[in-house]
């Protein structure tokens, strides 16, 4: 059954920002627990499991490609089990996988921990990105943008949070830390499911999630999907290696707390400073704004590893880097029919997690290949967001399906 707007009645007599915020506990948990939270519990693991940097890459490389298979699955179990059932089952899988990541120091076992977490994220991350798309049309156009970006703000909350709660914790453990970490992210994602499913009983009951998409209906949007591929690659290097980054440099833990916690604090406060532009009919042009930042703040350290540098680029980094993301929810609701948002959202998603499967390898080589390599790597990265910035300036405005 395709989504039908017809169902708005429902909607309008919920908040929609309490929907969204509710919501967001999957991005909280797929994006802020699942993969941002690895770049603070991989100095310790790194240290304890004695892993070169290619190692430490190849675990974001398996969440990766979990993720990818998760993208490609999602629009035939959203169509089989209906988006809501989706949303939470995926969501369950990931605060399982979370909590298990700590039973054991293997690399195939990790690695395989890593790869269920992506899959499960992909799922979480798209269907909750169809039902918010639902809420966010139900609502007055001028709100929709602050909806959109209410719900990816999740995972500016999830960095927030492992900021504030996986810090002290690992300060006060040591490098074996790492096994208590994973198995708190666990049990607070737990803890998460109950806010999270009353949100989803308030969208549409019948949301079964999308019909086919054709090419043709995709070609016009070609420049925003190779933007959002440079996006993939050039955004995980350095959610992947910041932190180790600074520490090389000999970044205090308060100056890497400050970092962690201003880059989620900056992701929680993006949909104030950003619905206006995501409520705008503007083809790529918010998603080049939103790149062109991302890319400065991403080489920023590259440049200097002052404490004032570091804050301003987590501040840059973390309004922007989910915004992106909202930004491309923001084109397949403006660009397609409703009855293939779902497949445009997975489209979007498919081609973001064929790319960042590659980047934390490459970082890595590059990293293991001498002294400053990893800056090398850092640096590659925000030049591949600051390209593909001037490409998504280059998607025009398609469609009129607001």
């Amino acid at each position: 059954m395709t989504p039908s707007l017809n169902q708005s009645s429902r909607l309008s007599s919920q908040a929609p920002l309490l929907i969204a915020a509710g919501l967001a506990i999957g991005p909280v948990v797929a994006l802020g627990f699942g993969r941002f939270a690895y770049a603070l519990l991989l100095p310790p693991m790194q240290t304890a499991l004695n892993w070169s940097y290619v190692q430490a890459g190849a675990m974001n490389t398996a969440n990766g490609l979990g993720y990818l298979l998760g993208a490609i699955l999602a629009p035939v179990l959203m169509r089989r089990s209906g988006v809501r059932a989706a949303f939470m089952v995926s969501l369950l899988g990931i605060a399982l996988t979370l909590a298990l990541t700590a039973l054991s120091g293997e690399l195939r076992w990790l690695a395989a921990m890593r790869f269920l977490t992506g899959l499960g994220g992909a799922v979480t991350f798209t269907s909750g990105g169809l039902l918010v798309a639902q809420v966010a049309s139900a609502a007055p156009p001028q709100r929709a943008g602050a909806i959109l970006s209410l719900f990816y703000a999740g995972a500016g909350l999830g960095i927030l949070l492992t900021g504030l709660g996986l810090g002290p914790l690992l300060a006060h453990l040591g490098v074996e830390g790492w096994r208590a970490g994973w198995l708190s992210l666990g049990l607070v994602s737990f803890l998460g499911l109950g806010v999270a499913w009353t949100a989803a009983r308030h969208t549409a009951a019948q949301l079964h999630g999308s019909a086919a998409i054709r090419m043709a209906q995709l070609w016009p949007l070609r420049n925003s999907l190779l933007a959002y591929a440079c996006a993939g690659l050039g955004y995980v290097a350095y959610t992947t290696f910041s932190i180790s980054y600074l520490r090389s440099q000999g970044a205090s833990t308060p100056l890497v707390t400050l970092f962690w916690a201003l880059l989620g604090l900056s992701g929680v406060l993006a949909p104030l400073v950003w619905s206006r532009l995501l409520s705008r009919r503007w083809g790529g042009r918010s998603m080049g704004i939103l790149m062109l930042l991302m890319g400065t703040g991403a080489a920023l350290p590259v440049l200097s590893t002052l404490p004032w540098v570091a804050a301003l680029s987590a501040v840059l980094f973390g309004l922007t880097a989910l915004s992106v993301v909202a930004s491309t929810t923001t084109l397949v609701r403006q660009s397609l029919p409703a009855a293939v948002w779902g497949a445009g959202v997975a489209t979007y998603t498919i081609t973001f997690a064929v790319f960042q499967s590659l980047g934390p390898l490459l970082a890595g080589a590059l990293a293991d290949s001498g002294p400053g390599g990893l800056r090398w790597g850092l640096g590659a990265s925000a030049l591949l967001l600051i390209v593909g910035a001037g490409v998504a300036f280059s998607q025009r405005v398609v469609g009129d399906h607001r």
